[in-house]
């Protein structure tokens, strides 16, 4: 993927447009993302804020790491849409659910993370690094 991207939440009163391609892409099987997003995996595509656009008014809702970090989870709050996450250790970069992007079909995770945790049912592909939980 050589350009951006741009997409919004369920209800239309939050969008956003990237002016670059991410840089990384991955499947998080953790359970406050299971729990955040109501699915049996979230996927991520990570952009640095400088490269994004946001539009519309979002929640958040902060909680702890297993790092000690605090993870802002921000969401739509008119349709309940989970749009993306920050991190405390790297506040620049987003977390951008691919689940909202309007053409996702460069989706490629490098990386499947806290497997440690995911749903026995959930298949892996071999072909993409695992971790058991984030790496460093």
């Amino acid at each position: 993927m050589s350009e951006g991207f741009k997409g919004g939440c369920l209800c239309g009163a939050v969008s956003f447009e990237c002016a670059a391609a991410p840089k990384f892409q991955a499947n998080c099987h953790c359970d406050d993302c299971r729990k955040s997003g109501g699915g049996v995996y979230a996927s991520y595509a990570f952009v640095d804020e400088s490269t994004i656009t946001i539009q519309g008014e979002t929640g958040s809702y902060a909680s702890p790491a297993d790092s000690g970090n605090t993870m802002t989870r921000h969401f739509c709050t008119t349709c309940g849409s989970p749009v993306f996450h920050t991190n405390s250790r790297a506040p620049s970069r987003l977390g951008i659910r691919v689940g909202l992007i309007d053409s996702a079909d460069w989706f490629q995770p490098q990386a499947n993370v806290y497997t440690c945790r995911r749903l026995p049912s959930t298949p892996l592909d071999p072909d993409i690094t695992a971790f058991d939980k984030m790496r460093s």
